[in-house]
């Protein structure tokens, strides 16, 4: 039996525009080409499903419209009511044929979309105590230069394309000094902020010269200036997404107006002060104490402060090497975003009508391990769908009609 075609038009857009849908893969929801049926025929296919049954595409469903991961009911009107198959038969053109109804909702969209990019600032204790030992006959240092620079096993390499990585080492060589002329403090030594940065991050630690390693461990630790510091630059700092410090140290602070200050309670508070300053730019603090000469108290009020007085925050102590990794790989894992920012806008009313897909498994809007959008272009993911991104999930996918999002070219 033959039927007649309607062409649908869009309000609003194009020809050009028209053409440019279709190129990605965006045609008429409930119609079909020639006298092939839209959707599927429960009369004759028994894995065809209802309205309301979880789907993946549009083929799936007797209404030929998979909305949200769920068939949905498209009527005479395209708002919903009797569908192609299952209820309310078929529309009749003036010859007499039947004909299906004009439906105001496209067959899903492929979206393209982008992850939100975090940028993450590596801040390196170099003073001398990081020649203590450590791990396995390797010292402090040693061991964190191996641990950031394994090509086969660093985080660094495995997440350079969606980390921004940054990395500042700090010293002083006896503070300000006490002559007539100030010495340099503190003394920090930088690898610029970008993606795919690992190679850059291992020449620098991993250099030589007559053999010996150049970056070596050597004089103080101005922790609450060295903050300070990378604070401003990651302020002035203009790429979107969320910043972050990772600090890693081996003893309490001292300042560069007193380089001897170690043990007293003004510089742990100046260095509590700082990354709570941090915290109040944006700039959250992550502390890693690699061994255990950092005062338990003052470790405790740096990652509270970190994280902007929050009395759960976990400060991370690292007594070996694979500590020292996790420490950094649970860190990486929590500042990963799991917000993804769509190449269009969506509307809160259309947010719903999206499908979501996580290695395969679709998604449900709104659901605590599902997905939602704080805003008209971002998808974010939550609880386990958020865990499973920030851990190894492998690929997202993000359709949505072709009515209820407007493409941003």
């Amino acid at each position: 039996m033959s039927r007649r075609i309607r062409e649908r038009v869009i309000p609003g857009l194009s020809l050009a525009g028209a053409a440019w849908l279709l190129a990605l893969g965006c045609s008429s929801g409930g119609q079909g080409n020639g006298d092939e049926p839209v959707g599927c025929d429960p009369s004759v296919d028994p894995t065809c499903k209802a309205v309301g049954q979880s789907c993946q595409s549009n083929l799936e469903c007797s209404s030929g419209s998979c909305s949200g991961g769920t068939c949905a009911s498209v009527g005479p009107d395209g708002t919903g009511g009797s569908a192609p198959f299952g209820g309310g038969g078929f529309l009749v053109d003036d010859l007499g044929n039947p004909e299906l109804p004009e439906d105001k909702t496209c067959v899903d969209l492929d979206v393209d979309f982008t992850r939100i990019t975090p940028t993450v600032m590596l801040l390196i204790d170099q003073s001398g105590s990081m020649e203590e030992p450590f791990d396995k006959g390797r010292d402090r240092w040693t061991t964190l230069r191996e641990t950031l620079t394994n090509r086969d096993g660093s985080f660094l390499k495995r997440l350079e394309s969606s980390v921004r990585f940054g990395m500042t080492l700090y010293t002083s060589q006896g503070g300000f000094g006490k002559g007539s002329t100030a010495r340099t403090c503190p003394i920090l030594q930088k690898v610029g902020i970008q993606r795919g940065n690992f190679q850059n991050i291992s020449d620098f630690l991993n250099e030589e010269k007559d053999g010996k390693y150049v970056q070596r461990p050597g004089g103080d630790t101005p922790t609450a200036e060295s903050v300070e510091a990378v604070s401003a630059v990651l302020r002035s700092f203009e790429e979107p997404g969320p910043k972050s410090i990772i600090l890693a140290t081996d003893g309490d602070p001292d300042t560069c107006e007193d380089p001897d200050s170690n043990n007293r309670e003004a510089s742990k508070t100046r260095s509590v002060q700082a990354v709570r300053a941090a915290f109040g730019a944006g700039i959250p603090t992550h502390v890693i104490s690699v061994g255990d000469e950092v005062t338990a108290s003052h470790l405790e009020a740096l990652a509270v402060a970190g994280a902007g007085g929050d009395q759960s925050a976990k400060a991370y102590k690292a007594l070996d090497t694979s500590a020292l990794e996790a420490a950094f790989e649970t860190i990486i894992g929590s500042v990963r975003t799991c917000d993804f920012t769509l190449e269009g806008k969506v509307t809160a009313a259309n947010a719903p009508r999206g499908n979501v897909v996580l290695d395969g498994q679709a998604l449900s809007f709104g659901d605590a391990n599902g997905w939602e959008m704080p805003n008209d272009q971002t998808v974010r993911l939550n609880g386990e769908a958020c865990s499973r991104v920030q851990a190894d999930a492998a690929s997202v996918t993000m359709k949505f009609p072709c009515d209820a999002i407007t493409i941003l070219r």
